[in-house]
């Protein structure tokens, strides 16, 4: 079968076997030279040549030119070679790349009994690793001797088994930094205060660093943990005593993070932008005070080590995490355990349990996040995360970067490179290695520069406030973001635009509400809490989703958003079930032959409808119910929001 379309994160997707390409892990060792894989016991005609490494899943990466199925199964017979597998590309996006590991994530119903589940892992040869703790009766299995079938057959037939939720195979993927570099070299960091009078500057196309700075430059207590390909720790902007914890290095698994090969330039031109220390000599990055945490990762990552990442940075005590890059295949809907870690880390994570603020790089394709341009599908899935900041890139004249990713899941933007604006200016690997020949490179950009100048920002409103939850720090961030280019960002009603989310970053205004200084501004207490979740709606069925409320006023006022796609509007009943256990009917059948529904339902405009929870704690699981009621016609719940002010 050189085809098979699985059910991922609730996208269908359809993986397509690579013709030359196979991957190997031995049970001992690691599968560099041909000769590893015992190869002088089998009559081939062609040798393969390695050509990659999987790291952090210890599978290496072969091709051959011909013979490929008789190749793979004839070193399936060797008893060295644990796994033995095709490499599947992703018919939206060819160029992305990935690798079955042999483990699957399965998440049975909660009324499938213990022996009913053993019986249904029996037939399919799999083994319990252990039970993932932040999804219901979700468990990590992994394939047996006794399994006949490789997991994508095995998750089909799983996906179709009554009193299965979820079967995912996990998949290591290629990992695509969101880097877009510029050989112009331009020696001064405009970005944090840029006041034109140049070509290619536009006076105020900055985010007011050095105002903010009144307020604070960060503290130790504060740590942005980012997450890349390799950091030079002895850097004089990093090899500053008490800036560095917890590094790891996930790669070759020990706590070194330094970089691993030539190209490993891009984690420490990230982290200079976030947080270079102010030493006097070189750069500074926007929270220069705050610590570092380090983690390298792999040029292939999968389920287990987004898994490993962000464990380690909820362990470790992250306060913030800055993600640079993205899946390789343009089309990538994250595994249910994907999106299960990163919804852990950005609620349960940080010291006081208040949650991570997670930012990731919208991306550099000048495409939707999700949505189609050129025959081509995209579907950016941890930019698309309901609890992730997705960072989108303007450039030194206050427009939008032209590589720039865009759609209504944009969060915010931040200063970056982009024609004919000028490059960011940061920390480069020391002498001869990294971009350019010495230790600062003029030439960084796209929307991996963008988002560590954002979780700098977000480093600096935690110095201030730290009891701050990381949903509140969103809203901070986004409330005091400057609506940039008017005339062409089409701002909506509440003042998002696909191209610039909110707008870009201030830092001076999000530390002056912060600090309760601004006059009549204050620090907000209305908190809203947005998921795009694209949920299919199916015919005479239910589509359902939570949203956690973190703080513990009481409800003055309460909104709730929602933008559904559908053919027949009336045969939808809308229901909110709230934390006390009320369930408040939205919407019952109503609005007739209408297409799609796109409202909000105001305690101020219909008071009766919420008194059942004014005046009640806020804080909790809010979980909305969308049920179809009528046969003939589906829908997609495409994103729900709520707003609570207490």
């Amino acid at each position: 079968m050189d085809q098979i379309k699985l059910k991922r994160g609730g996208k269908d997707i359809t993986f397509t076997k690579v013709p030359n390409l196979f991957a190997v892990r031995l049970k001992r060792g690691k599968a560099i030279d041909p000769v590893m894989l015992g190869l002088s016991s089998l009559k081939l005609d062609e040798a393969p040549s390695h050509i990659d490494s999987a790291q952090l899943d210890n599978l290496e990466i072969f091709t051959v030119g011909s013979d490929m199925e008789e190749t793979v199964d004839k070193l399936r017979t060797v008893s060295q070679n644990e796994v033995v597998t095709h490499i599947y590309s992703v018919s939206d996006s060819p160029d992305g790349l990935f690798i079955p590991t042999g483990n699957m994530t399965v998440q049975f119903a909660q009324d499938f009994k213990k022996g009913q589940r053993e019986r249904v892992l029996k037939k399919h040869g799999l083994e319990i690793i252990r039970e993932l703790n932040y999804i219901p009766q979700g468990f990590l299995v992994r394939l047996t001797s006794a399994s006949k079938e490789n997991p994508l057959k095995i998750a089909l037939k799983l996906q179709k088994q009554k009193g299965v939720v979820t079967a995912e195979p996990d998949m290591a993927f290629k990992v695509a930094y969101q880097y877009v570099p510029d050989d112009t070299l331009y020696p001064q960091q405009w970005h944090l205060n840029n006041r034109g009078g140049l070509t290619g500057l536009k006076a105020g196309a900055d985010v007011r660093a050095e105002a903010a700075w009144e307020f604070t430059r960060g503290t130790r207590d504060i740590t942005i943990c980012v997450m890349d390909d390799g950091f030079d720790l002895s850097h004089p902007d990093f090899n500053i005593p008490g800036k560095i914890v917890a590094p790891r290095d996930f790669g070759d698994n020990d706590t070194d993070p330094s970089p691993g090969s030539t190209g490993d330039n891009h984690g420490t031109a990230c982290a200079g932008v976030a947080l270079a220390e102010q030493n006097g000599i070189g750069v500074v990055g926007l929270a220069p005070g705050c610590s570092f945490m380090p983690v390298r990762t792999s040029g292939w990552l999968s389920d287990n080590s987004i898994e490993d990442l962000f464990q380690h940075a909820i362990d470790n005590n992250a306060d913030v995490i800055s993600c640079s890059w993205s899946a390789a295949s343009a089309y990538f809907p994250l595994s249910v355990r994907m999106t299960g870690i990163i919804h852990k880390a950005a609620t349960q994570g940080r010291k006081n349990g208040k949650g991570c603020v997670i930012l990731f790089a919208a991306g550099n394709e000048s495409a939707p996040l999700d949505g189609q341009k050129n025959d081509v599908n995209y579907y950016q899935g941890f930019a698309l995360h309901p609890d992730v900041i997705a960072v989108a890139a303007s450039n030194s004249l206050d427009e939008q970067s032209y590589y720039s990713n865009y759609g209504p899941e944009i969060s915010i933007c931040a200063p970056s490179n982009g024609s004919p604006g000028r490059g960011i200016l940061t920390t480069d690997r020391t002498g001869a290695g990294g971009y350019g020949s010495g230790d600062y490179t003029y030439s960084f950009g796209g929307t991996s520069s963008a988002t560590p100048l954002c979780a700098g920002l977000t480093a600096l409103i935690l110095s201030f406030n730290p009891d701050l939850t990381s949903a509140e720090v969103r809203n901070i961030i986004m409330n005091t973001a400057d609506k940039i280019d008017s005339q062409n960002g089409q701002y909506d009603q509440s003042g998002h635009s696909a191209k610039y989310g909110h707008g870009r970053i201030n830092a001076q205004k999000a530390l002056t509400l912060v600090s309760g200084t601004g006059g009549e501004q204050q620090l907000p207490q209305r908190l809203e809490i947005t998921h795009h979740i694209n949920k299919p709606i199916p015919d005479q069925n239910m589509a359902e989703d939570i949203i956690k409320f973190c703080e513990d006023g009481m409800i003055s006022d309460i909104e709730i958003s929602v933008d559904i796609k559908h053919t027949w509007r009336g045969d939808l009943k809308l229901t909110l079930i709230t934390p006390h256990g009320t369930a408040i009917i939205l919407m019952d059948q109503e609005g007739g032959s209408q297409d799609d529904l796109v409202k909000s339902f105001r305690s101020s405009d219909e008071p009766g409808l919420f008194a059942p929870v004014m005046g009640k704690i806020a804080k909790g699981q809010w979980r909305l119910k969308v049920e179809d009621l009528a046969g003939g016609d589906t829908g997609v719940l495409v994103k729900w929001a709520l707003g609570i002010a207490y």
